[in-house]
């Protein structure tokens, strides 16, 4: 019942809403002020107040029913000032029946709020950017409902579109400054995602379809609209699939099958029904349905909610083209090459451009395990992402140079800038040629030292790569990769077929599995997030096992019973004290046990552990006698080392691997190993840098893990590499110098002609 009066009262406020847009008699600011008038009296509130962001980082009160008149236009809230502020800088709904409650509890002087006790205000928003914020208030402490929040937010969808298409306010008042001067070029750098060079001329993917008619006069029309829409969907993504050329790829094969899946998912499209059978079309449904999940999922970083986030996205945008008859997709520059820039992207929209030219991508948001970032590997299209606000700097047809070897962009690069790319990405398609024969090439140093290079896998297409014959098996499986990629927990039989494909594809090659690294910034969508103040320090990875064993002994039956007696490495990660580690061995050993006893087999196991945090490293020298072999995560040790969060756009250039206090820690360890005769080896991504890699081989290591797509360069290096000269000239810097050496390590490798191509 409670439902059927909500969108009772949801129609019956949106068709009011409709009649005041329709009043031709009407300025902008009239209409403005009877909509707040209309949402007070229609939600029972005291006071309805917008507040519009334009022109920079303040909020300014447009429209107040029940407020003073005089403060209109005349007051300014900044973002993260005040519930109002709170609104928009978290873009999310906010209810409070005690407003005074809230930390960030602020009245305005002069606005007439000082009488008011309860709060509900949700955030203007379109396309993913947040422009105002819309609020009611009252003078008792009332505690709003569910269907409360529903009403405000439709409604609020519906204005901020008004507001956009400039019916409120002129469309570019809404744009933030960005005076980009008289620069003939602009440097952006990123994070990169798939590397390679790419020139072309810039398209804007930019996928938001203007909705013209946001309330419906039949629901039963809009629904069946909807559907027809779905069923065209479906089925052109059928076609386009199958005629990719990557249908035959094993891993963008799953990827596809996993995104159409998604397409017949019936929880957003309930949520889109829902939101039709509250009185809005079909593609104003779809846009709120996809606001309302955009505000959800902004609260997490975690990377498999925010690769549903875009592939949602690419869908709810390919159904809105398909209601308003936008289906066209044009083709520009393709002969000169296109290089895509984008805030986010779902894989079957990167097809979209296959056949279109397109030679390089560019996004604001991003991560390695996203379908888009697979996908464009399987392409060969070099990636960047996380450039803030790219789609702000970039004019459509622009020429841009990309550059993801060195995670750097170009905006219209001068004639000199073009040249020394184009040099640069000539060496390039030369080097690679080269590189091609060093593949069936021992890794072997100049001076006859051989070096293992084994691979970091997390996927079917990671382990593809061990067929070649160029590395010496798996020295780190991301057990956790195959666990988001699903939407529940994978159970014992599920993860053992995971794991049997894993030796079946390594052929009898050693294979490394590192047990569930969750937690932090890989959080599974189907456990609940836990309330932790700093994720990447908190209950993740081994704290998690120890204090759900299930999970992590459920783990190792699997891993054993693919094994079927074939050997293997078993190694620990987020290891912080000894303890934890025979903490985790206990269990292994209960579970060989086990197995041994009930399925007769024997297992050739060795079990290591990763050092990650500093603190392990003290423990190490007792711990050694008792580990077959050591792994040493570069990323999250050199983050804890210099407490520097890696990701932090602010800290990514303050510090460096190559320093004397981190060497001096790497070399502490690798020379304990040799003590005690355990294996060690690097799995981070200084394995996989040349001047990294050669001062690790330097610093002693003989044994890198790394990324398949960066094999050919590093052994390119090795081959170039006296180890015994680069070993005394590391030993006499650690010795003599201090702090950052990256440019005196970068001109011996000059002079002594070793070989640092990065791409």
């Amino acid at each position: 019942m409670g439902a059927l009066k909500s969108m009772s009262d949801s129609h019956r406020l949106l068709r009011s809403l409709r009649e005041i847009m329709a009043g031709g008699a009407l300025s902008p600011q009239e209409k403005l002020n009877q909509i707040v008038s209309l949402i007070a009296h229609d939600m029972k509130a005291d006071t309805c107040s917008v507040y519009i962001q334009r022109g920079g980082s303040e909020l300014e009160l447009f429209a107040g029913y029940g407020l003073n008149s005089d403060a209109l236009h005349r007051t300014f809230i900044r973002v993260g000032k005040g519930v109002i502020g709170d609104v928009v800088e978290n873009a999310r709904p906010l209810a409070l029946s005690d407003i005074r409650s809230h930390p960030r509890f602020y009245v305005e002087p002069k606005i007439g709020e000082e009488d008011l006790r309860s709060f509900l205000g949700t955030p203007l928003a379109r396309g993913g950017r947040v422009i105002g914020a819309l609020a009611i208030q009252n003078k008792f402490n009332r505690l709003f409902s569910h269907n409360d929040i529903e009403i405000l937010q439709t409604v609020s969808m519906v204005l901020a579109e008004m507001i956009v298409a400039g019916k409120i306010i002129k469309s570019d008042e809404l744009r933030l400054s960005n005076s980009q001067g008289d620069m003939p070029s602009m440097h952006l750098r990123g994070v990169a995602l798939n590397t390679g060079m790419a020139k072309g001329r810039a398209v804007l993917h930019q996928p938001h379809i203007a909705i013209r008619k946001l309330v419906s006069e039949d629901s039963e029309r809009e629904l069946h609209r909807l559907f027809e829409a779905i069923a065209k969907m479906r089925a052109s993504l059928k076609t386009m699939f199958s005629e990719s050329d990557l249908s035959q790829d094993p891993e963008s094969k799953e990827v596809l099958e996993t995104y159409q899946l998604f397409a017949q998912d019936r929880g957003w499209l309930n949520r889109i029904q829902k939101a039709i059978e509250s009185g809005l079309t079909a593609e104003a449904a779809i846009g709120k349905t996809l606001t309302s999940l955009r505000f959800r999922i902004a609260q997490t970083k975690d990377s498999y909610f925010r690769d549903r986030l875009w592939d949602f996205e690419d869908l709810a945008n390919r159904l809105l083209k398909l209601l308003v008859g936008n289906d066209n997709q044009e083709n520009p520059f393709q002969e000169e090459g296109v290089i895509v820039v984008a805030r986010s992207m779902g894989p079957a929209e990167l097809l979209d451009y296959e056949k279109s030219g397109i030679r390089g991508l560019i996004l604001e948001e991003g991560l390695h395990t996203a379908h888009v970032s697979i996908i464009a590997r399987a392409l060969r299209i070099p990636v960047i992402s996380r450039i803030p606000d790219i789609l702000t700097k970039v004019e459509y047809g622009d020429t841009i140079l990309l550059d993801s070897t060195r995670a750097k962009v170009i905006l219209q690069p001068n004639e000199e800038e073009t040249d020394l790319f184009d040099e640069r990405q000539q060496k390039l398609v030369e080097h690679k040629s080269k590189r091609a024969s060093l593949y069936s090439l021992p890794s072997i140093s100049k001076d006859n030292v051989a070096v293992s290079l084994t691979l970091n896998a997390g996927s079917p297409i990671d382990l593809a790569h061990l067929k070649y014959n160029t590395f010496e098996g798996v020295g780190l499986y991301r057990s956790e990769i195959p666990f988001m990629m699903e939407s529940s927990f994978p159970d014992e039989k599920a993860q053992e077929r995971i794991y049997k494909e894993v030796f079946d594809q390594a052929e009898g090659k050693p294979v490394t599995f590192r047990t569930l690294d969750i937690g932090g910034d890989k959080l599974l969508p189907y456990m609940r997030k836990p309330d932790d103040e700093n994720p990447i320090l908190g209950w993740r990875a081994i704290r998690i096992g120890l204090d759900r064993p299930f999970l992590l002994r459920q783990q190792m039956r699997a891993i054993l019973m693919a094994s079927q007696g074939r050997p293997f490495n078993l190694m620990f990660p987020m290891i912080a004290c000894a303890g934890e580690f025979w903490q985790a061995k206990k269990l292994l050993l209960k579970e060989i046990k086990r197995a041994q006893n009930k399925h007769d087999l024997s297992f050739a196991i060795k079990v290591g552990a990763m050092v990650e945090v500093p603190s392990f490293a003290w423990e190490l020298d007792q711990l050694m006698p008792h580990l077959d072999f050591v792994s040493i995560g570069s990323n999250d040790l050199f983050q804890f080392f210099y407490a520097v969060d890696r990701t932090n756009i602010h800290l990514v250039d303050r510090y460096d691997p190559l320093s004397v206090p981190f060497l001096t820690f790497l070399k502490r360890l690798i020379d304990l190993a040799k003590l005690h005769k355990t294996q060690i080896n690097l799995c981070g991504e200084m394995a996989g840098s040349p001047l990294d890699a050669a001062v690790l081989l330097g610093l002693g290591l003989r044994s890198l893990s790394l990324s398949p797509y960066r094999i050919d360069c590093i052994k390119h290096t090795i081959r170039s590499l006296d180890i015994s000269q680069i070993e005394r000239f590391v030993s006499q810097l650690l010795v003599k110098k201090t702090g950052n050496i990256r440019q005196l390590l970068h001109s011996y490798a000059v002079d002594h002609h070793i070989l640092l191509e990065e791409y």
